[in-house]
């Protein structure tokens, strides 16, 4: 396939998944005119173009250790970055291939992104936890919101400013910190913080900076309840919980966000929740976590 046909493709895409010969699985992506092969190992499903495989830049092999290593067959672009259509204007994201597959970008998060761009009051002030790369930090940010980034990784942590100057958002309000995200907010409501609305996408597990250990399975009722607490009375979001776990499905998702909610607030908050999904160039849906969210506890328009 010639590099003209690689230019019609969308950008960034997901081109194609499933499992080959072998029956491993694997995802087909386009980010910045680059096509990337990454492991997918939740799917059954069977690769649709093998073509669009047989020409991609690069490919993951993953290692017996959990880690491995990124193979190109020309270098990648420097500075190498997509660009994504939010409410506001694009954001422009770098992408960073990792050891552990990870290129610092998650595709099925963009319509979560779109809605914080769209629907962030202005002048509000919002708590981004497990900020990761940033890209919900700066779509909040993007709406006019002063948001405190929260993030244990310093490597994230710089990724996501590196984010924010290539969005033209580093004159942004926008305030970083590399802690244990449940440290911080318990300090937060000690200190007597409020906010008007809260942005989580915890992992199965990990470690904060000092070791502090974090299971989703554990911690995340208890976390989301103390994020809950740090509410304004008259706070109007946005509020968005997202969640890539075994388990953790949508509904599962909107059942521990209203939990949490109605401990401080006299009334049922209406609560959306959904798949986190990406569509393929055949129009299959790949399913890769989900959500739930409200516009907050004060929004009188619901």
């Amino acid at each position: 396939m010639n590099d003209s046909i690689w230019k019609k493709l969308p950008d960034p895409a997901l081109l194609d998944f499933g499992v080959d010969r072998s029956g491993t699985g694997y995802r087909l992506e386009k980010m910045g005119d680059v096509v990337l092969i990454r492991p997918l190992p939740s799917t059954t499903a069977r690769q649709q173009n093998p073509e669009l495989w047989e020409e991609a830049h690069a490919f993951f092999r993953e290692s017996r250790r959990g880690t491995g290593d990124w193979e190109f067959t020309a270098p990648p672009p420097d500075p190498w970055h997509i660009e994504l259509p939010l409410h506001g204007g694009p954001l422009q994201l770098h992408v960073r291939p990792s050891p552990s597959g990870q290129v610092g970008i998650f595709l099925e998060q963009l319509p979560q992104w779109q809605w914080l761009s769209k629907i962030t009051p202005k002048g509000s002030r919002v708590l981004s936890l497990f900020a990761h790369s940033g890209a919900a930090t700066l779509a909040l940010a993007q709406a006019g919101a002063e948001v405190v980034h929260v993030d244990s990784s310093r490597q994230s942590l710089q990724l996501a400013r590196r984010n924010a100057t290539a969005s033209h958002l580093d004159a942004a309000s926008i305030r970083w910190i590399c802690e244990d995200a449940q440290r911080f907010v318990t300090r937060e409501r000690a200190r007597g913080n409020t906010y008007d609305g809260f942005v989580l996408d915890p992992p199965s597990w990990g470690h904060g900076p000092k070791g502090e250990a974090f299971s989703i399975d554990r911690h995340l009722a208890s976390l989301l309840t103390d994020c809950a607490q740090l509410l304004s009375p008259t706070a109007q979001g946005p509020i968005l919980l997202t969640a890539h776990s075994p388990g953790w499905h949508h509904q599962r998702l909107a059942t521990a966000l209203a939990s949490a909610l109605q401990a401080v607030s006299c009334k049922m908050l209406p609560i959306s929740s959904g798949p986190l999904s990406c569509m393929d160039l055949d129009r299959r849906q790949l399913l890769l976590g989900g959500f739930a969210r409200s516009s907050g506890i004060g929004d009188t328009s619901q």
